[in-house]
């Protein structure tokens, strides 16, 4: 068939289409029987090659990062503006890593952009953590950049106790203003993962190898 022809049919049929009404949104979640959501998240999370720390009071969180960065080999990182944790990217620092600046100028724009291959860690917070998947769920925006938890190859998500909930259904339930203001909710599942490679599993093809979760209390 010619090109301009299908072209012209797809986009006729693209104008005729109706869209389906949307399913009602519950008024309520289904009770599941009672977990320990701590538990469950650790294991989940190690089953998707995560690796748990904790939990540990906000005071041994520097320790902990900089023991991360350390056994990766770590010499420079990128960091979110408003960690859960204080003392994180001066306990980097005093470890001898070097900060590297999310923010992008506008004169060496691709000078500066380039330098991100050489990233090794990013350290980010987490606005919820999923005990069914061992995910963690991510907003950004200014001072939050997506880079710190795309472009390394280790990934350090610091999540507090209070934010644990079971599914993505309860956090959303409980935060329906978060969902309906944010545009841009990423849920983070283990490292980047790849079979296009001669059907084989391939860790951080695609974003970070590693990714470790810090869980306050």
């Amino acid at each position: 068939m010619d090109r301009d022809i299908f072209l012209t049919k797809v986009g006729k049929a693209a104008m005729a289409a109706a869209l389906p009404d949307a399913p009602e949104v519950p008024g309520a979640l289904p009770v599941m029987p009672t977990e320990d959501l701590v538990a469950l998240f650790r294991n989940r999370a190690q089953q998707v090659d995560t690796v748990v720390h904790g939990p540990i009071s906000p005071h041994g969180v520097p320790k902990a990062v900089s023991g991360i960065a350390s056994g990766h080999g770590g010499r420079s990182f990128m960091a979110w503006d408003d960690l859960p944790a204080a003392g994180v990217v001066s306990a980097l620092a005093s470890a001898g890593l070097d900060r590297v600046a999310h923010e992008v100028p506008i004169d060496g724009r691709a000078e500066h952009q380039s330098g991100y291959r050489h990233l090794d860690l990013g350290i980010t917070g987490a606005e919820a953590g999923l005990a069914e998947s061992g995910s963690v769920v991510m907003l950004h925006g200014p001072g939050r950049p997506r880079m710190a938890s795309l472009v390394p190859n280790v990934h350090v998500a610091i999540l507090d106790l209070s934010r644990l909930h079971r599914t993505l259904a309860n956090w959303a339930m409980q935060h329906p203003a978060l969902v309906e203001e944010t545009a841009n909710l990423v849920v983070v599942t283990g490292p980047s993962r790849s079979g296009d490679i001669e059907m084989k599993l391939n860790l951080g093809v695609h974003g970070p190898r590693h990714v470790h979760v810090v869980l306050i209390r």
